[in-house]
């Protein structure tokens, strides 16, 4: 079965840190966190440019196939789509140790109750902490 995942970059106070990420990049050395690994891993890079039909569809298909949606301003919405259409399989967040204080949300508003369950927990010498959460399908 296929998994769609989420790679999403947020600050401590739960905003994209998109805004941030050039300086975020350089000054946490992000590229050290394994963000390029997953990147690697997902055989399709999913955009706003696809469906949630479609990945319904793909997600039966009975391969392992990755499905990746990064976090963006201009994806953001597109997630929370998908989260409202119960089209996402894992939830993958770095914490970055510094606080927005004005920043873009990345969870939105009236999003459907759904269990996760923690898959994995990392920290990094630099104050990065990613989590990866997996859907609860028993829960539902």
């Amino acid at each position: 079965m296929g998994k769609v995942q989420i790679l999403a970059v947020l600050t401590m106070d739960g905003c994209l840190s998109s805004e941030l990420y050039d300086k975020a990049h350089q000054d946490l050395c992000l590229d050290r966190c394994g963000l390029d690994e997953i990147r690697k891993k997902a055989l399709y890079r999913v955009t706003p440019d696809y469906s949630i039909s479609m990945l319904h569809e793909w997600r039966k298909d009975g391969t392992n196939i990755r499905y990746l949606a990064e976090a963006t301003l201009d994806t953001a919405d597109y997630i929370n789509g998908l989260l409202r259409m119960h089209a996402v399989d894992e939830i993958i967040l770095y914490t970055v140790p510094f606080i927005s204080g004005s920043g873009r949300h990345f969870f939105k508003s009236a999003l459907p109750e759904q269990h996760w369950t923690l898959s994995s927990l990392k920290s990094y010498s630099n104050g990065v902490c990613r989590i990866i959460y997996i859907l609860d399908k028993k829960a539902r």
